[in-house]
Protein backbone atom coordinates (compact mmCIF):
# COMPACT_ATOMS: atom_id res chain seq x y z
CA UNK A 1 0.00 0.00 0.00
CA UNK A 2 1.62 3.27 -1.12
CA UNK A 3 2.76 5.95 1.42
CA UNK A 4 1.37 9.36 0.70
CA UNK A 5 3.98 11.41 2.71
CA UNK A 6 7.38 9.99 1.86
CA UNK A 7 10.57 10.72 3.83
CA UNK A 8 12.90 9.81 0.99
CA UNK A 9 12.14 12.99 -0.95
CA UNK A 10 13.20 15.13 2.04
CA UNK A 11 16.43 13.28 2.90
CA UNK A 12 18.69 15.43 0.72
CA UNK A 13 17.68 18.61 2.56
CA UNK A 14 18.63 17.12 5.89
CA UNK A 15 22.39 17.15 5.09
CA UNK A 16 24.68 20.22 5.46
CA UNK A 17 26.10 21.87 2.36
CA UNK A 18 29.60 20.45 2.75
CA UNK A 19 28.14 16.91 2.67
CA UNK A 20 26.18 17.77 -0.45
CA UNK A 21 29.46 18.99 -1.97
CA UNK A 22 31.89 16.41 -0.69
CA UNK A 23 29.60 13.33 -0.26
CA UNK A 24 26.88 13.09 -2.93
CA UNK A 25 27.15 9.31 -2.80
CA UNK A 26 26.28 9.30 0.89
CA UNK A 27 23.20 11.36 0.21
CA UNK A 28 22.21 9.07 -2.66
CA UNK A 29 22.68 6.01 -0.45
CA UNK A 30 20.56 7.49 2.35
CA UNK A 31 17.81 8.43 -0.11
CA UNK A 32 17.81 4.97 -1.67
CA UNK A 33 17.68 3.35 1.74
CA UNK A 34 14.58 5.32 2.76
CA UNK A 35 12.96 4.60 -0.57
CA UNK A 36 13.51 0.92 0.16
CA UNK A 37 11.94 1.23 3.62
CA UNK A 38 8.91 2.90 2.06
CA UNK A 39 8.21 0.04 -0.33
CA UNK A 40 5.25 -2.32 0.34
CA UNK A 41 5.98 -4.75 3.12
CA UNK A 42 9.01 -2.94 4.45
CA UNK A 43 9.45 -1.22 7.79
CA UNK A 44 8.25 2.32 7.10
CA UNK A 45 5.38 1.25 4.81
CA UNK A 46 4.26 -1.38 7.32
CA UNK A 47 4.49 0.99 10.27
CA UNK A 48 2.55 3.70 8.44
CA UNK A 49 -0.28 1.21 7.35
CA UNK A 50 -0.41 -1.00 10.41
CA UNK A 51 -4.03 -0.13 11.21
CA UNK A 52 -5.09 -0.90 7.62
CA UNK A 53 -3.36 -4.28 7.66
CA UNK A 54 -5.58 -5.40 10.52
CA UNK A 55 -8.31 -5.78 7.90
CA UNK A 56 -8.18 -9.16 6.11
CA UNK A 57 -9.33 -7.55 2.89
CA UNK A 58 -6.32 -5.18 2.93
CA UNK A 59 -3.57 -7.14 4.68
CA UNK A 60 -0.54 -8.47 2.88
CA UNK A 61 -0.40 -12.11 1.79
CA UNK A 62 2.66 -12.65 3.93
CA UNK A 63 0.67 -11.61 6.98
CA UNK A 64 -2.08 -14.20 6.44
CA UNK A 65 0.01 -16.75 8.31
CA UNK A 66 -0.30 -14.66 11.47
CA UNK A 67 -4.06 -14.49 11.11
CA UNK A 68 -4.14 -18.25 10.53
CA UNK A 69 -2.00 -18.85 13.59
CA UNK A 70 -4.46 -16.84 15.63
CA UNK A 71 -7.83 -17.91 14.13
CA UNK A 72 -7.36 -21.41 12.74
CA UNK A 73 -4.17 -22.89 14.04
CA UNK A 74 -5.40 -26.46 13.52
CA UNK A 75 -6.20 -26.02 9.81
CA UNK A 76 -3.32 -27.31 7.64
CA UNK A 77 -1.40 -24.91 5.43
CA UNK A 78 -1.97 -26.96 2.29
CA UNK A 79 -5.69 -26.22 2.08
CA UNK A 80 -7.30 -25.94 -1.37
CA UNK A 81 -9.63 -23.09 -0.62
CA UNK A 82 -8.98 -19.32 -0.65
CA UNK A 83 -7.19 -18.71 2.64
CA UNK A 84 -8.20 -15.06 2.88
CA UNK A 85 -11.88 -15.94 2.35
CA UNK A 86 -11.66 -18.82 4.81
CA UNK A 87 -10.20 -16.60 7.51
CA UNK A 88 -13.15 -14.25 7.11
CA UNK A 89 -15.73 -17.10 7.33
CA UNK A 90 -14.02 -19.52 9.73
CA UNK A 91 -16.58 -18.59 12.37
CA UNK A 92 -19.22 -20.43 10.31
CA UNK A 93 -17.20 -23.62 10.70
CA UNK A 94 -16.77 -23.24 14.45
CA UNK A 95 -20.40 -22.32 15.16
CA UNK A 96 -21.59 -25.44 13.30
CA UNK A 97 -19.04 -27.70 14.98
CA UNK A 98 -20.17 -31.31 15.29
CA UNK A 99 -22.87 -31.12 12.62
CA UNK A 100 -22.70 -32.90 9.27
CA UNK A 101 -22.55 -29.55 7.53
CA UNK A 102 -19.40 -28.63 9.45
CA UNK A 103 -17.71 -31.84 8.23
CA UNK A 104 -18.85 -31.17 4.68
CA UNK A 105 -17.38 -27.69 4.86
CA UNK A 106 -14.07 -28.91 6.31
CA UNK A 107 -13.56 -31.49 3.55
CA UNK A 108 -14.41 -28.93 0.90
CA UNK A 109 -11.83 -26.62 2.48
CA UNK A 110 -9.09 -29.21 2.73
CA UNK A 111 -9.65 -31.48 -0.29
CA UNK A 112 -12.44 -29.94 -2.38
CA UNK A 113 -14.31 -33.23 -2.03
CA UNK A 114 -17.78 -34.28 -0.90
CA UNK A 115 -18.23 -36.85 1.86
CA UNK A 116 -21.00 -39.09 3.14
CA UNK A 117 -21.87 -40.15 6.65
CA UNK A 118 -22.89 -43.46 8.10
CA UNK A 119 -24.04 -43.99 11.66
CA UNK A 120 -23.62 -47.63 12.78
CA UNK A 121 -26.15 -47.00 15.56
CA UNK A 122 -28.87 -46.89 12.91
CA UNK A 123 -28.35 -50.58 12.17
CA UNK A 124 -28.38 -51.83 15.76
CA UNK A 125 -31.07 -54.42 16.46
CA UNK A 126 -33.78 -52.98 18.70
CA UNK A 127 -36.96 -54.59 19.91
CA UNK A 128 -40.19 -53.28 18.33
CA UNK A 129 -38.23 -50.96 16.07
CA UNK A 130 -40.11 -51.74 12.83
CA UNK A 131 -41.32 -48.81 10.72
CA UNK A 132 -45.01 -49.60 10.25
CA UNK A 133 -47.23 -47.58 7.93
CA UNK A 134 -50.81 -47.92 6.72
CA UNK A 135 -51.88 -46.63 3.34
CA UNK A 136 -55.41 -45.50 2.55
CA UNK A 137 -57.32 -45.12 -0.69
CA UNK A 138 -60.23 -42.86 -1.61
CA UNK A 139 -62.29 -44.16 -4.55
CA UNK A 140 -63.81 -41.10 -6.17
CA UNK A 141 -65.66 -39.95 -9.25
CA UNK A 142 -64.23 -36.71 -10.61
CA UNK A 143 -66.88 -33.98 -10.53
CA UNK A 144 -64.88 -30.89 -11.44
CA UNK A 145 -61.41 -30.83 -13.00
CA UNK A 146 -59.17 -33.75 -13.89
CA UNK A 147 -57.77 -36.65 -11.92
CA UNK A 148 -54.21 -35.36 -12.32
CA UNK A 149 -55.18 -32.15 -10.51
CA UNK A 150 -55.23 -34.08 -7.22
CA UNK A 151 -51.63 -35.33 -7.35
CA UNK A 152 -49.59 -34.09 -4.34
CA UNK A 153 -52.52 -31.93 -3.20
CA UNK A 154 -54.32 -31.67 0.13
CA UNK A 155 -57.92 -32.90 -0.05
CA UNK A 156 -60.67 -31.91 2.37
CA UNK A 157 -63.99 -33.66 2.94
CA UNK A 158 -66.94 -31.27 2.75
CA UNK A 159 -69.05 -33.30 5.20
CA UNK A 160 -66.52 -34.93 7.52
CA UNK A 161 -63.93 -32.13 7.49
CA UNK A 162 -61.24 -34.81 7.20
CA UNK A 163 -58.00 -33.90 5.42
CA UNK A 164 -55.24 -35.89 3.74
CA UNK A 165 -52.38 -35.54 1.29
CA UNK A 166 -52.68 -37.30 -2.06
CA UNK A 167 -49.50 -39.23 -2.83
CA UNK A 168 -50.50 -40.51 -6.27
CA UNK A 169 -53.53 -40.97 -8.49
CA UNK A 170 -54.62 -44.04 -10.47
CA UNK A 171 -57.65 -44.12 -12.78
CA UNK A 172 -59.33 -47.48 -13.38
CA UNK A 173 -62.48 -48.79 -15.08
CA UNK A 174 -64.86 -50.60 -12.72
CA UNK A 175 -67.95 -52.18 -14.31
CA UNK A 176 -67.83 -49.62 -17.10
CA UNK A 177 -67.37 -46.61 -14.80
CA UNK A 178 -64.21 -44.54 -14.60
CA UNK A 179 -63.15 -44.57 -10.95
CA UNK A 180 -60.15 -42.64 -9.63
CA UNK A 181 -58.10 -44.04 -6.75
CA UNK A 182 -56.50 -41.37 -4.56
CA UNK A 183 -53.66 -42.89 -2.53
CA UNK A 184 -53.64 -40.73 0.61
CA UNK A 185 -51.36 -40.26 3.61
CA UNK A 186 -51.27 -37.98 6.66
CA UNK A 187 -54.97 -38.56 7.18
CA UNK A 188 -56.65 -36.41 9.84
CA UNK A 189 -60.25 -37.35 10.61
CA UNK A 190 -62.42 -39.89 8.79
CA UNK A 191 -63.75 -39.46 5.27
CA UNK A 192 -67.31 -40.70 4.68
CA UNK A 193 -68.98 -42.31 1.69
CA UNK A 194 -70.78 -40.02 -0.71
CA UNK A 195 -69.19 -36.77 0.45
CA UNK A 196 -67.44 -34.30 -1.83
CA UNK A 197 -63.69 -33.82 -1.47
CA UNK A 198 -62.00 -30.71 -2.81
CA UNK A 199 -58.52 -29.31 -3.30
CA UNK A 200 -57.31 -25.71 -3.11
CA UNK A 201 -57.52 -25.16 -6.88
CA UNK A 202 -61.26 -25.91 -6.80
CA UNK A 203 -61.23 -29.35 -8.41
CA UNK A 204 -63.63 -31.71 -6.67
CA UNK A 205 -64.68 -35.36 -6.59
CA UNK A 206 -67.30 -37.51 -4.89
CA UNK A 207 -66.37 -40.46 -2.69
CA UNK A 208 -67.84 -43.36 -4.67
CA UNK A 209 -69.37 -46.36 -2.88
CA UNK A 210 -71.67 -48.06 -5.39
CA UNK A 211 -69.17 -50.18 -7.28
CA UNK A 212 -65.73 -51.17 -6.16
CA UNK A 213 -63.73 -53.36 -3.79
CA UNK A 214 -65.56 -55.33 -1.13
CA UNK A 215 -65.11 -53.98 2.39
CA UNK A 216 -67.65 -56.17 4.20
CA UNK A 217 -70.67 -58.43 3.66
CA UNK A 218 -74.02 -58.28 5.47
CA UNK A 219 -75.11 -61.89 5.92
CA UNK A 220 -78.56 -62.76 4.56
CA UNK A 221 -78.14 -66.57 4.49
CA UNK A 222 -75.70 -68.35 6.78
CA UNK A 223 -75.52 -71.73 5.07
CA UNK A 224 -74.17 -74.48 7.30
CA UNK A 225 -71.07 -76.43 8.23
CA UNK A 226 -68.72 -73.44 8.54
CA UNK A 227 -66.08 -72.99 11.24
CA UNK A 228 -64.60 -69.76 12.61
CA UNK A 229 -61.32 -69.08 10.85
CA UNK A 230 -62.24 -70.82 7.60
CA UNK A 231 -61.07 -69.06 4.45
CA UNK A 232 -63.94 -68.08 2.15
CA UNK A 233 -64.27 -66.42 -1.24
CA UNK A 234 -66.87 -63.86 -2.32
CA UNK A 235 -68.37 -63.72 -5.78
CA UNK A 236 -71.26 -61.84 -7.35
CA UNK A 237 -72.63 -61.12 -10.80
CA UNK A 238 -69.92 -58.52 -11.44
CA UNK A 239 -67.50 -58.81 -8.52
CA UNK A 240 -64.58 -61.17 -8.09
CA UNK A 241 -61.29 -61.63 -6.31
CA UNK A 242 -62.31 -60.91 -2.71
CA UNK A 243 -61.33 -63.33 0.03
CA UNK A 244 -61.84 -63.37 3.76
CA UNK A 245 -62.39 -65.47 6.84
CA UNK A 246 -65.35 -66.66 8.85
CA UNK A 247 -65.48 -64.37 11.91
CA UNK A 248 -68.50 -65.86 13.73
CA UNK A 249 -70.96 -68.72 13.32
CA UNK A 250 -74.29 -69.63 14.91
CA UNK A 251 -75.77 -73.04 15.65
CA UNK A 252 -79.32 -71.64 16.05
CA UNK A 253 -79.74 -69.42 13.00
CA UNK A 254 -80.22 -71.75 10.05
CA UNK A 255 -82.41 -74.84 9.82
CA UNK A 256 -82.97 -77.89 7.68
CA UNK A 257 -86.05 -79.95 6.81
CA UNK A 258 -86.18 -83.69 7.57
CA UNK A 259 -88.73 -86.45 7.06
CA UNK A 260 -90.69 -87.68 10.10
CA UNK A 261 -93.35 -89.60 8.16
CA UNK A 262 -93.06 -89.95 4.41
CA UNK A 263 -96.79 -90.55 3.85
CA UNK A 264 -97.81 -91.81 0.42
CA UNK A 265 -98.88 -90.59 -2.99
CA UNK A 266 -96.27 -87.89 -3.45
CA UNK A 267 -94.52 -86.82 -6.61
CA UNK A 268 -90.90 -85.64 -6.59
CA UNK A 269 -91.94 -82.13 -7.61
CA UNK A 270 -94.50 -81.67 -4.83
CA UNK A 271 -94.07 -78.24 -3.18
CA UNK A 272 -92.82 -77.94 0.40
CA UNK A 273 -94.17 -74.88 2.21
CA UNK A 274 -92.09 -73.15 4.95
CA UNK A 275 -93.98 -70.90 7.37
CA UNK A 276 -93.61 -69.31 10.80
CA UNK A 277 -90.51 -69.09 12.97
CA UNK A 278 -88.37 -66.12 13.96
CA UNK A 279 -86.24 -65.81 10.83
CA UNK A 280 -86.56 -65.37 7.11
CA UNK A 281 -86.14 -67.59 4.10
CA UNK A 282 -85.80 -71.32 3.87
CA UNK A 283 -86.72 -73.80 1.14
CA UNK A 284 -86.61 -77.54 0.54
CA UNK A 285 -87.55 -80.07 -2.13
CA UNK A 286 -88.33 -83.79 -2.31
CA UNK A 287 -85.27 -85.69 -3.43
CA UNK A 288 -86.23 -89.38 -3.52
CA UNK A 289 -89.32 -91.59 -3.11
CA UNK A 290 -89.86 -95.09 -1.79
CA UNK A 291 -92.78 -97.54 -2.02
CA UNK A 292 -93.66 -96.11 -5.40
CA UNK A 293 -96.82 -96.82 -7.39
CA UNK A 294 -98.34 -95.56 -10.61
CA UNK A 295 -101.52 -93.49 -10.65
CA UNK A 296 -103.23 -92.33 -13.83
CA UNK A 297 -103.75 -88.59 -13.51
CA UNK A 298 -105.96 -86.55 -15.79
CA UNK A 299 -103.94 -83.59 -17.05
CA UNK A 300 -106.88 -81.88 -18.78
CA UNK A 301 -108.42 -78.85 -17.13
CA UNK A 302 -112.13 -78.05 -17.16
CA UNK A 303 -111.70 -74.36 -17.91
CA UNK A 304 -110.94 -74.82 -21.63
CA UNK A 305 -114.32 -76.63 -21.92
CA UNK A 306 -116.33 -73.81 -20.36
CA UNK A 307 -117.82 -72.57 -23.65
CA UNK A 308 -118.30 -75.91 -25.42
CA UNK A 309 -121.88 -76.49 -26.67
CA UNK A 310 -122.71 -80.16 -26.35
CA UNK A 311 -124.19 -82.21 -29.19
CA UNK A 312 -123.88 -79.53 -31.89
CA UNK A 313 -121.68 -81.61 -34.11
CA UNK A 314 -119.72 -84.75 -34.46
CA UNK A 315 -117.13 -83.47 -31.94
CA UNK A 316 -117.48 -81.41 -28.79
CA UNK A 317 -115.42 -78.47 -29.97
CA UNK A 318 -116.07 -78.52 -33.72
CA UNK A 319 -119.17 -76.33 -33.89
CA UNK A 320 -119.37 -74.85 -30.42
CA UNK A 321 -118.36 -71.44 -29.19
CA UNK A 322 -115.10 -72.73 -27.64
CA UNK A 323 -112.00 -70.76 -28.58
CA UNK A 324 -109.56 -72.25 -26.07
CA UNK A 325 -107.02 -74.84 -27.09
CA UNK A 326 -107.66 -78.30 -25.69
CA UNK A 327 -105.74 -81.55 -25.71
CA UNK A 328 -105.83 -83.80 -28.74
CA UNK A 329 -107.99 -86.32 -26.88
CA UNK A 330 -110.66 -83.73 -26.12
CA UNK A 331 -110.50 -82.26 -29.60
CA UNK A 332 -111.46 -85.66 -31.03
CA UNK A 333 -114.06 -86.56 -28.39
CA UNK A 334 -117.83 -86.60 -28.79
CA UNK A 335 -120.81 -87.78 -26.82
CA UNK A 336 -119.93 -91.35 -27.60
CA UNK A 337 -116.36 -91.08 -26.30
CA UNK A 338 -115.54 -92.68 -22.95
CA UNK A 339 -113.88 -90.57 -20.27
CA UNK A 340 -110.77 -92.71 -20.42
CA UNK A 341 -110.44 -92.08 -24.13
CA UNK A 342 -111.53 -88.45 -24.11
CA UNK A 343 -109.38 -87.17 -21.28
CA UNK A 344 -105.57 -86.99 -21.20
CA UNK A 345 -104.70 -89.49 -18.49
CA UNK A 346 -100.96 -89.72 -17.73
CA UNK A 347 -99.38 -92.50 -15.70
CA UNK A 348 -97.62 -90.76 -12.81
CA UNK A 349 -95.17 -92.32 -10.38
CA UNK A 350 -95.89 -91.45 -6.78
CA UNK A 351 -94.73 -92.82 -3.46
CA UNK A 352 -93.51 -92.25 0.05
CA UNK A 353 -91.16 -89.32 0.66
CA UNK A 354 -87.81 -90.93 1.42
CA UNK A 355 -85.50 -87.90 1.52
CA UNK A 356 -85.76 -84.16 1.20
CA UNK A 357 -83.02 -81.61 0.38
CA UNK A 358 -82.90 -78.22 2.06
CA UNK A 359 -82.05 -75.73 -0.71
CA UNK A 360 -82.22 -72.59 1.47
CA UNK A 361 -81.25 -72.84 5.14
CA UNK A 362 -82.77 -69.47 6.01
CA UNK A 363 -81.36 -66.95 8.49
CA UNK A 364 -82.18 -65.66 11.96
CA UNK A 365 -84.17 -68.58 13.32
CA UNK A 366 -82.68 -68.19 16.79
CA UNK A 367 -85.74 -66.88 18.67
CA UNK A 368 -85.81 -66.55 22.46
CA UNK A 369 -86.48 -68.85 25.39
CA UNK A 370 -90.24 -68.22 25.07
CA UNK A 371 -90.42 -68.20 21.29
CA UNK A 372 -90.65 -71.10 18.89
CA UNK A 373 -87.77 -70.05 16.69
CA UNK A 374 -88.08 -72.78 14.06
CA UNK A 375 -90.52 -72.66 11.15
CA UNK A 376 -92.87 -75.45 10.14
CA UNK A 377 -92.61 -77.40 6.91
CA UNK A 378 -95.69 -78.88 5.20
CA UNK A 379 -96.10 -80.73 1.92
CA UNK A 380 -99.32 -81.42 -0.02
CA UNK A 381 -99.37 -82.91 -3.49
CA UNK A 382 -102.59 -81.34 -4.74
CA UNK A 383 -102.73 -83.51 -7.88
CA UNK A 384 -103.08 -86.60 -5.68
CA UNK A 385 -104.76 -85.04 -2.67
CA UNK A 386 -107.70 -83.83 -4.77
CA UNK A 387 -108.43 -87.43 -5.72
CA UNK A 388 -109.18 -88.21 -2.06
CA UNK A 389 -107.59 -91.64 -2.29
CA UNK A 390 -107.27 -93.24 1.12
CA UNK A 391 -104.11 -95.08 2.00
CA UNK A 392 -105.17 -98.50 3.31
CA UNK A 393 -101.71 -99.07 4.73
CA UNK A 394 -102.21 -96.47 7.45
CA UNK A 395 -104.36 -96.75 10.54
CA UNK A 396 -106.49 -94.90 10.73
CA UNK A 397 -106.31 -94.55 6.96
CA UNK A 398 -105.37 -91.08 5.64
CA UNK A 399 -105.52 -89.60 2.19
CA UNK A 400 -102.67 -89.95 -0.27
CA UNK A 401 -100.79 -86.76 -1.14
CA UNK A 402 -101.46 -85.01 2.18
CA UNK A 403 -100.46 -87.40 4.90
CA UNK A 404 -96.68 -86.81 5.11
CA UNK A 405 -95.14 -85.21 8.21
CA UNK A 406 -91.98 -83.09 7.89
CA UNK A 407 -89.87 -81.60 10.72
CA UNK A 408 -87.34 -78.77 11.02
CA UNK A 409 -84.21 -78.47 13.15
CA UNK A 410 -81.33 -76.06 13.53
CA UNK A 411 -78.05 -76.82 11.73
CA UNK A 412 -74.59 -75.98 13.03
CA UNK A 413 -72.05 -73.64 11.52
CA UNK A 414 -74.26 -70.96 9.98
CA UNK A 415 -72.13 -67.91 9.18
CA UNK A 416 -73.21 -64.83 11.12
CA UNK A 417 -70.20 -62.60 10.38
CA UNK A 418 -67.24 -62.54 8.02
CA UNK A 419 -64.09 -60.46 7.68
CA UNK A 420 -62.87 -59.42 4.24
CA UNK A 421 -59.09 -59.59 3.89
CA UNK A 422 -57.53 -56.13 3.71
CA UNK A 423 -55.22 -57.24 0.89
CA UNK A 424 -57.89 -59.20 -1.02
CA UNK A 425 -60.79 -56.78 -1.44
CA UNK A 426 -61.38 -57.77 -5.06
CA UNK A 427 -62.97 -55.53 -7.69
CA UNK A 428 -66.25 -54.82 -9.41
CA UNK A 429 -68.73 -55.56 -6.60
CA UNK A 430 -72.09 -53.78 -6.67
CA UNK A 431 -73.78 -52.87 -3.41
CA UNK A 432 -77.21 -54.05 -4.64
CA UNK A 433 -76.09 -57.50 -5.85
CA UNK A 434 -76.04 -60.69 -3.81
CA UNK A 435 -72.64 -62.13 -2.98
CA UNK A 436 -72.13 -65.87 -2.67
CA UNK A 437 -69.83 -66.95 0.15
CA UNK A 438 -68.02 -70.15 -0.75
CA UNK A 439 -66.13 -72.34 1.73
CA UNK A 440 -63.90 -75.20 0.61
CA UNK A 441 -64.57 -77.14 3.84
CA UNK A 442 -66.13 -80.52 3.11
CA UNK A 443 -69.80 -80.65 4.10
CA UNK A 444 -70.30 -76.90 4.15
CA UNK A 445 -73.04 -75.15 2.20
CA UNK A 446 -72.60 -71.70 0.66
CA UNK A 447 -73.79 -68.63 2.51
CA UNK A 448 -75.01 -65.41 0.91
CA UNK A 449 -74.92 -61.75 1.77
CA UNK A 450 -75.22 -58.18 0.58
CA UNK A 451 -71.92 -56.52 -0.41
CA UNK A 452 -70.83 -53.50 1.61
CA UNK A 453 -68.94 -51.14 -0.69
CA UNK A 454 -67.01 -48.17 0.64
CA UNK A 455 -64.99 -45.54 -1.12
CA UNK A 456 -62.74 -45.15 1.93
CA UNK A 457 -60.37 -48.11 2.01
CA UNK A 458 -57.63 -48.77 4.55
CA UNK A 459 -54.88 -50.78 2.93
CA UNK A 460 -53.08 -53.49 4.91
CA UNK A 461 -50.22 -52.13 6.98
CA UNK A 462 -46.64 -52.79 5.95
CA UNK A 463 -43.11 -52.39 7.23
CA UNK A 464 -41.00 -49.89 5.33
CA UNK A 465 -37.77 -51.62 6.32
CA UNK A 466 -36.41 -54.57 8.29
CA UNK A 467 -35.58 -52.72 11.49
CA UNK A 468 -36.40 -54.84 14.52
CA UNK A 469 -36.51 -58.05 12.45
CA UNK A 470 -34.46 -60.87 13.96
CA UNK A 471 -34.03 -62.22 10.45
CA UNK A 472 -33.13 -58.81 9.03
CA UNK A 473 -29.76 -57.15 8.46
CA UNK A 474 -29.53 -55.48 11.87
CA UNK A 475 -26.44 -55.84 14.03
CA UNK A 476 -25.96 -56.55 17.71
CA UNK A 477 -24.44 -53.71 19.72
CA UNK A 478 -20.72 -54.28 20.32
CA UNK A 479 -19.81 -51.05 22.20
CA UNK A 480 -17.16 -50.36 19.58
CA UNK A 481 -18.33 -49.89 16.00
CA UNK A 482 -22.03 -50.74 16.33
CA UNK A 483 -23.05 -48.37 19.09
CA UNK A 484 -25.07 -45.21 19.52
CA UNK A 485 -22.05 -42.89 19.68
CA UNK A 486 -19.98 -43.83 16.64
CA UNK A 487 -19.94 -42.24 13.21
CA UNK A 488 -18.24 -43.03 9.91
CA UNK A 489 -16.89 -40.52 7.41
CA UNK A 490 -17.03 -41.96 3.90
CA UNK A 491 -14.57 -40.15 1.66
CA UNK A 492 -11.88 -40.61 -0.95
CA UNK A 493 -9.19 -39.95 1.63
CA UNK A 494 -7.71 -42.38 4.11
CA UNK A 495 -8.52 -41.62 7.71
CA UNK A 496 -4.85 -40.99 8.54
CA UNK A 497 -5.03 -38.00 6.22
CA UNK A 498 -7.69 -36.16 8.16
CA UNK A 499 -7.94 -37.83 11.56
CA UNK A 500 -5.84 -35.26 13.42
CA UNK A 501 -7.51 -32.18 11.96
CA UNK A 502 -11.02 -33.59 12.45
CA UNK A 503 -10.28 -34.47 16.07
CA UNK A 504 -8.84 -31.07 16.85
CA UNK A 505 -11.38 -28.94 14.95
CA UNK A 506 -14.75 -30.67 14.86
CA UNK A 507 -14.84 -34.01 16.65
CA UNK A 508 -17.39 -33.88 19.53
CA UNK A 509 -16.38 -35.32 22.88
CA UNK A 510 -17.88 -38.66 23.80
CA UNK A 511 -18.22 -40.10 20.29
CA UNK A 512 -15.99 -42.39 18.25
CA UNK A 513 -14.69 -41.64 14.76
CA UNK A 514 -14.30 -44.19 11.97
CA UNK A 515 -13.26 -43.67 8.38
CA UNK A 516 -14.39 -45.48 5.27
CA UNK A 517 -12.44 -45.16 2.05
CA UNK A 518 -14.45 -45.10 -1.17
CA UNK A 519 -12.67 -45.19 -4.48
CA UNK A 520 -13.92 -45.74 -8.01
CA UNK A 521 -11.37 -47.14 -10.42
CA UNK A 522 -11.30 -48.54 -13.92
CA UNK A 523 -9.68 -51.91 -14.40
CA UNK A 524 -8.50 -53.54 -17.59
CA UNK A 525 -8.81 -57.29 -17.20
CA UNK A 526 -6.87 -59.57 -19.51
CA UNK A 527 -8.28 -63.12 -19.47
CA UNK A 528 -5.92 -65.98 -20.12
CA UNK A 529 -8.26 -67.26 -22.86
CA UNK A 530 -8.58 -65.83 -26.35
CA UNK A 531 -11.48 -63.63 -25.36
CA UNK A 532 -11.07 -59.92 -25.98
CA UNK A 533 -10.02 -57.67 -23.13
CA UNK A 534 -12.88 -56.17 -21.20
CA UNK A 535 -13.01 -53.07 -19.04
CA UNK A 536 -15.45 -52.67 -16.24
CA UNK A 537 -16.04 -50.24 -13.40
CA UNK A 538 -15.02 -51.77 -10.11
CA UNK A 539 -16.03 -50.10 -6.87
CA UNK A 540 -13.73 -50.71 -3.98
CA UNK A 541 -15.12 -49.53 -0.72
CA UNK A 542 -15.21 -50.01 3.00
CA UNK A 543 -11.60 -49.54 4.01
CA UNK A 544 -12.68 -49.13 7.61
CA UNK A 545 -10.16 -47.79 10.07
CA UNK A 546 -10.83 -47.23 13.72
CA UNK A 547 -9.82 -44.04 15.40
CA UNK A 548 -7.17 -45.81 17.40
CA UNK A 549 -5.81 -48.01 14.58
CA UNK A 550 -2.44 -46.74 13.42
CA UNK A 551 -3.37 -46.53 9.80
CA UNK A 552 -4.11 -50.24 9.65
CA UNK A 553 -6.93 -51.39 7.40
CA UNK A 554 -9.33 -53.26 9.65
CA UNK A 555 -11.80 -54.34 6.98
CA UNK A 556 -11.81 -54.47 3.21
CA UNK A 557 -14.65 -55.44 0.93
CA UNK A 558 -14.85 -55.32 -2.84
CA UNK A 559 -17.83 -55.46 -5.16
CA UNK A 560 -17.43 -56.46 -8.77
CA UNK A 561 -19.31 -58.49 -11.35
CA UNK A 562 -18.04 -61.84 -10.12
CA UNK A 563 -15.58 -63.86 -12.22
CA UNK A 564 -12.87 -66.50 -11.88
CA UNK A 565 -9.56 -64.73 -11.34
CA UNK A 566 -7.47 -67.72 -12.35
CA UNK A 567 -4.98 -66.61 -14.99
CA UNK A 568 -6.18 -63.00 -14.99
CA UNK A 569 -3.77 -60.08 -14.69
CA UNK A 570 -4.70 -56.58 -13.59
CA UNK A 571 -2.99 -54.14 -15.93
CA UNK A 572 -3.86 -50.92 -14.12
CA UNK A 573 -5.81 -49.76 -11.14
Amino acid sequence: MAIEKQLSIAIENQFPEFVKTDGPNLIAFAKAYFEYLEQNGNALETNRNLLNYQDLDNTLTTYLQYFQRELMADIPENMLTDKRLLLKRIKDLYTSKGSQKSYDLLFRILYNQDIDFYYPGEDILRASDGRWVKDSILNVIIVNGQATDFTSQKVTGSTSGATATVENVVTTISSGLEVTELNITSVVGTFVDGETVTIESGSSAEVFNTIGPLSDVTITRGGKGHVVGDTVTFSSATGQGAQGTVAAVSDTSSFEVFVQNGGSGYQVNAAITISGGSGTGGAASITTLSNTEVIALNRDKILPMANVVINTGPKFVSLGANTTAVSANLAAANVSTTLIAGLNFVNTTVGTIATVTTTDFGFGYDGTANTNNLPTATVIDFDISNLNIKDPGEFPPDFKGRDALLGTRNVTGAISDVTVGASTLGTGYRKFDQATITNSRSGSFNARGTPVITGVIDQPGRYTDTKGFLSGNNKLQDNFYYQEYSYVIQSQKFIETYREVVNSVLHPAGVKLFGEFDHDASMTVTPSSSDANRTFANTIHSFIESETASGALNDFSQTGDGFDTTGITFDTI
